[in-house]
């Protein structure tokens, strides 16, 4: 097959038959681009004049049209004496056997099926017209019966013309099967994908420090299809940052001061340019960075953001241009929504903390003043639960034994005060409503002041 120069450099006219304008404008376009002189025409009926009005080098032909369809204008065209020997192309949908059966009938000499790939188009035209010689000495017709779908098919025609058609009807398969292979792929690619994203979703709703979230996020994050390292950066202060964790870098960006100083995602984050995830084709500190990068040269740069703030940075590295897919950038854009998120909550956890240490640490100061205060008193002092039993006794083990005698005598004493307390404390909170009120009391018996 040759290359679309050897047959456009004359210039050559294709008639385009296409019932939809935009796509018959797309399609001109395309034609004019690499040099063919295009003429279009909406319905068969049109093209048909258009055609015996100036010949055409090849006519395009849609299947699916009004007043006439593809396979119909095809028959017009071949059953004229003046266009037969004009190659017509069919864009056909090619979904069954019989499409090549009424491709046969009607005289086609191609197929290219919707929706096509440009590349794929050109080079079709141009094996169209590159076999135009070959076809105007091929003479011999050929009639053959075919049972096709229940039904018998006669098909008259020149064994270049069956060669033709099935050669584009084989491509076609090929073309079909590799498509599939390649839709397979990206179905395989997205499931990994969204299962790196899942974990990652994950690991954030356990994650309870700033560290944790950072060292999970990127475990799983390099996982994900085609990257082999990263790092987040958080904002300190309005044009700092600091870096929180990095994991698989190469040997070059361990290298002292290598992950330090300004770079271009730095300054477009600052900026507000770098407001949604974008691949960055050409990383700017490893393209700086001296020694072995491992061939990684591109990353994606993901904002992490909470409102219209934002905190932090994290870059996927690997080594091909567009790392990510449009989709899969929009995903990992709520993914930096996450984990802002959860370092925030992470930083409040952080604080609470510190919150109830310093708490913890007043009421032991309290505590321990109230006891040096209660051991140091002249008095003994003694504090009973509701049942009346003993829960403290500040000096009962430096008591001589004159005063246990009397501390023992004293306690039925206290006892009975104290159940009396409480009863008559009950009755007043049953309307009072007083939660604190017969919990505990504090006692003090001596000649001391009291405390």
């Amino acid at each position: 097959m040759t290359s679309s120069k050897d047959v456009t450099d004359a210039g050559v006219r294709i008639l385009i038959v296409e019932d939809s304008p935009t796509q018959a404008e797309q399609l001109t376009y395309l034609l004019e681009e690499n040099g063919y002189r295009v003429t279009a025409a909406a319905t068969g009926t049109q093209a048909l004049v258009a055609a015996r009005r100036e010949k055409p080098a090849l006519i395009l032909s849609d299947i699916v049209m009004p007043e006439m369809d593809g396979y119909a204008f095809c028959k017009a065209v071949k059953s004229d004496d003046q266009l037969k020997d004009v190659p017509v192309i069919l864009m056909t949908s090619l979904s069954s056997a019989g499409d090549v059966v009424k491709g046969l009938q009607c005289g086609a000499d191609n197929f290219i099926r919707k929706p096509y790939e440009d590349k794929y188009l050109l080079a079709r035209i141009n094996y169209a017209l590159t076999n135009r010689t070959l076809r105007s000495t091929e003479k011999l017709q050929i009639g053959v019966h075919i049972l096709l779908g229940g039904e018998r098919h006669f098909i008259t025609a020149d064994r270049q013309q069956i060669l033709d058609l099935l050669i584009s009807t084989y491509e076609e398969a090929v073309h079909l099967n590799e498509d599939l292979k390649a839709r397979e792929e990206q179905l395989a690619r997205a499931n990994r994908t969204l299962a790196g994203l899942y974990r990652i979703a994950k690991t954030l709703n356990t994650a309870t420090s700033e560290q944790e979230v950072v060292e999970q996020v990127l475990e799983r994050a390099i996982e994900l299809p085609g990257v082999q390292a990263g790092w987040i950066i958080l904002r300190e202060g309005d044009a700092a940052f600091r870096l929180a964790g990095a994991r698989g870098l190469p040997p070059a960006l361990h290298a002292p001061g290598a992950m330090e100083g300004d770079c271009l995602c730095r300054r477009r984050l600052l900026s507000g340019e770098l407001s949604q995830v974008a691949n960055i084709q050409e990383c700017e500190r490893l393209q700086k960075a001296q020694g072995d990068t491992r061939g990684l040269r591109c990353h994606a740069s993901i904002p992490l953001w909470v409102g219209d703030r934002t905190v932090g940075l994290m870059n996927l590295v690997g080594s091909q241009e567009g790392l990510f897919r449009d989709e899969e950038l929009q995903v990992l854009n709520g993914i930096g929504n996450q984990i802002a998120l959860a370092l925030a909550r992470t930083q409040l956890h952080a604080e609470l903390e510190r919150r109830v240490e310093e708490r913890t640490a007043a009421l032991q100061r309290s505590e321990e003043r109230y006891r040096t205060l209660t051991e140091s008193a002249e008095d003994v002092i003694f504090v009973l639960d509701r049942e009346a039993r003993f829960e403290y006794i500040n000096r009962l083990r430096n008591c001589q034994t004159k005063q246990r005698q009397h501390l023992g005598l004293q306690r039925a004493r206290a006892r009975y005060e104290f159940q009396d307390l409480f009863s008559t404390r009950r009755g007043r909170r049953r309307t009072s409503g007083d939660p604190a009120v017969g919990r505990s009391a504090t006692h003090r018996y001596g000649n001391g002041p009291a405390r």
